[in-house]
């Protein structure tokens, strides 16, 4: 028994049949690892358990009464020992304790139970459950008695038990059919319905009765306790997930409805018709475009990731130990976290895009060699190490990606803290990487998704910094980083097939959301610039026509070091370097030290030439050198570039004419000419 100080558990006062459960219990707890037994904690539940035998007689057993019943008798008791009602934390302990127990021993008197008729599904109690290898939520349980009505809940239970089995259906998306389904469960109480037919069947009754359920999700108010979207609607998708929902299981219980009638002990199943597989049509979903657009608040910029990698050590510092971090210009002392596991998780996520279960489920040893490579001679930067990652959410996508020194080093560290710090149990009965350190003592259970963002939550109102928005720097939103590796992938110019692997995606739809990303970032920084020509007239071309044009004729005599060229696609360009001079040229701000250091380095050409030139004819070139001619020029044109450039406001979104085109209808006018009228005559 393990617990803060070392106390004798003694359960005497018991009866031999309670004694034997409680004992049965705590050999369970044992041999299964799965929580800890405090024996202070259950020398109060004999205590109180003791009480209630002596006053009630047909109490056997700890099952013999409620959870709630049980934990009224554990503070009646509390309060006659302590002369004081317990505190929260307290009594949240002590029905943890109990609630372990009963759900155990109320399954194991029920075994003989098909397992989807209990009201508790969960992994850990019932191994016959379908499950995964690797299930991201294996510890979190799936509680149906909040479901009415009866018919409904019971309905629900064999529908999924159908799809789980059938292998259509995984544990984790469980969780969701169980959110949806009460939705559901809450639309029909409110009607009054307690048939599982809903209506009398006609097919123009249900067809009412689901665009009722329509409008019934779009007023829905989310209710959910603690969260920042109480209050909130639903999102469209969110919508389209629920109809779905109710849909697919009507179509299931339509074709079984003669086993479900005899499995669930319930004729009315029987009255389903055609009808109820097809009273919802894709018309009455909300429309999602097959790519959504894309969300840049999905994207972290350079500075905000720059900011959160800097700021990343207090989580996993000692609490005894400090960092000075600036906040607001004032230097703060910020106390660690102590939680360096949760720190390189979410080193290795901004590091590989991956998502959090993908890291948090790794192999505690993910990495393998390179096939005909040495890791010793692997340049800077290079691949280093083969990794590989626990794929659960798209079946037969990939699960191995390479990856540099830098995530090896992680993945070394994080290894050897385990080995360290690892106290529950054999080090070499580790499963994974990241193994919870509480109710785990043989290694087999992972850090859950949940949990490790309640830590990094915590951790941003710890650290309290603001991104460029001015809102918090939020660690907790995670995924925001594999949208920002595939955004700086596609960004590099990788191809989208090659980021769908990098993503584990099965298809280039997925991927094209990450380059939808990227277009609009890219499109809305080129339009905020104001966009100049060589003498630094505004542009009269629209800005989007402009990018369009810049975008799709990517050849790279089109690409300059000062700005854009904006030569129609079907020209060639007769200009060489001598941008500067040509009617097709434009630049905007993000360019101008690029324009003030060729100026100064043309300036000092000019200078040196014409000292050359005195020292070897005794006189400078004269204005009318061809040479000397075209470089004062493009100096002239720089010089009016910069000054239009310098004289704009940043947040600039004007463009900008460029020299000489006054009055012509060349392919930079704003009026979209033909491009044989705006040929360039110099």
């Amino acid at each position: 028994m393990r617990g803060s100080r070392q106390v004798r558990l003694d359960i005497t006062a018991l009866p031999l049949v309670v004694r034997r459960k409680v004992g049965w219990w705590l050999a369970t707890c044992a041999r299964t690892g799965e929580r800890q037994a405090h024996a202070s904690e259950w020398n109060r539940w004999a205590a109180t358990a003791a009480d209630v035998i002596a006053r009630h007689a047909h109490v056997a057993s700890f099952a013999d009464r409620s959870l709630a019943e049980w934990m009224t008798a554990w503070a009646r008791r509390f309060h006659a020992d302590r002369g004081r009602m317990p505190a929260p934390g307290h009594r949240i302990r002590a029905e943890h304790a109990l609630r372990g127990m009963l759900e155990r021993l109320l399954r194991q008197y029920a075994s003989e139970v098909n397992w989807w008729r209990h009201d508790i599904w969960s992994l850990r109690l019932d191994p016959r459950i379908p499950r995964r290898e690797h299930e991201p939520r294996a510890n979190t349980a799936v509680r149906w008695g909040g479901i009415t009505p009866p018919w409904l809940r019971e309905g629900t239970k064999f529908y999924l038990r159908l799809q789980m089995e059938s292998g259509q259906l995984t544990w984790s998306t469980v969780m969701q059919h169980r959110v949806n389904t009460a939705r559901f469960a809450a639309f029909v109480t409110e009607h009054g319905i307690d048939h599982p037919a809903l209506v009398d069947g006609s097919e123009r009754s249900l067809r009412a009765l689901a665009l009722d359920f329509g409008t019934f999700l779009h007023n829905w108010q989310r209710e959910t306790p603690g969260r920042a979207e109480v209050g909130g609607s639903l999102q469209p998708r969110a919508i389209n997930k629920n109809l779905q929902t109710v849909d697919l299981f009507y179509r299931v219980m339509t074709d079984c409805r003669t086993e479900a009638a005899e499995a669930l002990d319930d004729a009315r199943w029987l009255a389903l018709t055609d009808s109820h597989a097809r009273m919802f049509r894709p018309a009455d979903r909300p429309r999602q475009r097959e790519v959504r657009e894309a969300d840049e608040r999905n994207y972290i910029n350079d500075t905000d990731l720059s900011s959160m990698l800097t700021h990343i050590e207090p989580l996993g510092l000692p609490a005894e130990r400090t960092r000075t971090v600036v906040r607001d210009a004032c230097q703060v002392e910020l106390a660690g976290l102590g939680h360096p596991a949760v720190m390189r998780a979410w080193l290795i996520q901004a590091m590989t895009g991956r998502r959090a279960s993908e890291v948090l489920m790794m192999d505690f040893e993910p990495l393998s060699d390179i096939p005909g490579l040495d890791a010793a001679a692997v340049p800077e930067g290079g691949m280093a190490a083969r990794l590989r990652y626990q794929q659960t959410k798209i079946d037969a996508a990939p699960n191995t990606l390479l990856v540099g020194r830098d995530v090896v080093e992680i993945i070394r560290e994080q290894q050897a803290w385990v080995r360290e710090h690892w106290h529950l149990g054999p080090a070499e009965t580790i499963r994974y990487l990241f193994p919870t350190t509480t109710g785990n003592r043989h290694g087999t259970k992972s850090w859950e998704t949940s949990n490790y963002n309640h830590v990094l939550k915590d951790f941003s109102h710890h650290l309290d910094m603001r991104d460029s928005r001015g809102e918090l720097l939020l660690y907790s939103r995670s995924h925001r980083l594999r949208h920002t590796k595939a955004t700086t992938l596609i960004n590099a110019g990788a191809p989208i097939h090659v980021v769908q692997r990098y993503l584990g995606h099965l298809s280039p739809e997925m991927t094209m959301r990450y380059a939808a990303t990227r277009a609009s970032t890219a499109e809305r920084e080129f339009l905020a610039l104001a966009k100049v020509g060589r003498d630094g007239r505004e542009i009269g071309m629209d800005r989007r026509d402009m990018l369009d044009l810049v975008q799709l004729d990517r050849r790279t005599d089109r690409i300059l070091p000062n700005g854009y060229c904006l030569l129609p696609p079907t020209r060639s360009c007769d200009k060489g370097n001598a941008c500067h001079s040509c009617d097709h040229f434009a630049t905007d701000r993000t360019f101008l030290p690029d324009i003030q250091r060729q100026l100064a380095e043309t300036q000092s050409l000019v200078t040196a030439r014409q000292a050359r030139h005195t020292e070897r004819y005794g006189e400078p070139m004269s204005g009318a050198n061809i040479w000397l001619e075209q470089r004062n020029a493009e100096i002239r044109s720089m010089q009016l570039e910069i000054t239009a450039l310098e004289a704009q406001p940043a947040d600039s979104t004007t463009a900008v004419r460029g020299a000489g085109v006054l009055g012509r209808t060349g392919y930079q006018d704003a009026a979209g000419a033909s491009d044989h009228k705006g040929a360039s005559r110099s």
